[in-house]
C-alpha cells in the first residue's frame, strides 16, 4: 500500500510566510533560503515516490512518509520514507541537492562542493540514516524483522565521490529498485503474516507525533488580508457583500478566503475570534464577520461577545464543502 506523501508543516508554514513577509524584513533572503531548501526536499521526495509504482514486490508491502516519532528520550526521528514487508523494514533518507558530495567517515561530515567551486558543509545523511535505524530496531525490539537503511540521492547531477566507504549505502535514485531486489534475495523468508503487519503498521502510525514550527513571527512582519493569487500576493482583496474583490486587477473570489484563513492558522495562531478576523482580514462590520464565521460551522468555545472559533488543522479540506 503507497501513502501518499503530504507537504510537511514547515513547507506550508515557509509557502504561508513567502507570500506575506515584507520584502524589506531583515530575515527575508534567510526565510527564502530556508523556502528553498525545503522545496526542493520535497520536490526530490515526491520523485523517489514515483518510484515505488514500479518495484516489484513479492508480498504485501507499506509505504510511509513523513513518519514523526518519538524515541525513549522524547527526542524527535522524521522518517522520509519506510518501506515496510514481511521479510524487513527499509528505511530511506532522501537528499535532492547537487554538487559534489563528500562524506567523510572518521569526521562524520558531509561537504557538498559546488560547480563554481564554493564548499558547504550539510548535516550528514549516513550518521542520519544511521541514528533511525538503531531508533527503529530498538522500537522493533519484540518483532523479528531486520532493519535496513540507505540514503537516496534524488537529484541525478550530484556527483557521490566515496560511496563505498560509507557504513550506510548511498546511491542515486535510479539504483533503487536494484537496491530493493538485492535486500528481497537476501531476506526471502516471510516473518510476518499479512495481517501481523498489518497491524504493526497501524501501532507505528499510532505513535505519529504532530510536527510543530518553533519559528514565531511577529504579524507585523508581514502583510495581513486577503491577497490577490491573479497578481502574485502583491494586492489585498476587500470584502463586500460575501465577495473578495481585488483593489488592482479586480478579480473576485469567494474561496479564496479558505487560503488567506490557512495562512492565519500557519502564522499567527489557530483560533480566532470576531475582533481578530475583523483586523487581520480588514473588514468593518461586526455583523458581517460573525456570519462569515458562522457560514464555516467551526467549533468554538465562550458566550457570544467572548466566543473563540478553533480553526481545525485540515482546514482547506474542511472550508471546501462550505463553498
Amino acid at each position: 500500500m503507497l501513502a501518499i506523501r503530504e507537504k510537511p508543516l514547515k513547507l506550508l508554514w515557509l509557502e504561508a510566510l513567502m507570500r506575506r513577509l515584507l520584502k524589506d524584513d531583515v530575515e527575508f533572503h534567510y526565510f527564502q533560503e530556508q523556502f528553498r531548501r525545503v522545496d526542493a526536499g520535497f520536490a526530490g521526495e515526491q520523485k523517489v515516490d514515483r518510484e515505488w509504482h514500479e518495484i516489484i514486490c513479492p508480498n504485501i508491502f507499506f509505504v510511509l512518509h513523513n513518519l514523526y516519532l518519538a524515541n525513549a528520550a522524547q527526542h524527535t526521528h522524521q522518517l522520509d520514507t519506510l518501506f515496510m514487508c514481511p521479510q524487513f523494514i527499509f528505511v530511506l533518507e532522501i537528499k535532492n541537492i547537487h554538487g559534489r558530495l563528500d562524506f567523510d567517515q572518521y569526521t562524520h561530515q558531509c561537504t557538498r562542493t559546488k560547480l563554481d567551486g564554493t564548499v558547504e558543509g550539510f548535516p550528514n545523511a549516513l550518521t542520519q540514516t544511521e541514528r533511525h535505524m538503531r531508533f527503529l530496531k530498538t522500537l522493533f525490539e519484540n518483532y523479528s524483522l531486520p532493519v535496513e537503511g540507505a540514503v537516496v540521492i534524488a537529484n541525478p547531477s550530484a556527483i557521490i565521490t566515496n560511496p563505498s566507504n560509507a557504513a550506510v549505502p548511498i546511491f542515486h535514485l535510479s539504483g533503487l529498485h536494484a537496491h530493493l531486489q538485492s535486500l528481497f534475495k537476501k531476506y526471502p523468508q516471510k516473518l510476518l503474516s499479512e495481517n501481523q503487519l498489518t497491524q504493526l503498521v497501524q501501532v507505528l502510525l499510532s505513535k505519529q507525533l504532530i510536527p510543530q514550527v518553533q519559528t514565531a513571527i511577529a504579524p507585523s512582519r508581514f502583510r495581513q488580508g486577503v491577497l490577490c493569487p491573479k497578481c502574485s500576493y502583491l494586492y489585498k482583496m476587500y470584502y463586500h457583500r460575501g465577495v473578495w474583490k481585488c483593489s488592482s486587477c479586480h478579480n473576485t473570489s469567494i474561496e479564496i478566503f479558505a487560503e488567506a484563513l490557512h495562512d492565519y492558522r500557519l502564522l499567527v495562531g489557530h483560533t480566532i475570534t470576531n475582533q481578530q478576523l475583523r483586523s487581520f482580514f480588514h473588514i468593518r462590520s461586526s455583523d458581517a464577520a460573525t456570519r462569515l464565521l458562522k457560514k464555516f460551522k467551526f467549533s468554538y468555545t465562550g458566550a457570544y461577545k467572548d466566543r473563540v472559533y478553533h480553526l481545525p488543522e485540515n482546514l482547506l479540506e474542511y472550508m471546501k464543502a462550505f463553498f
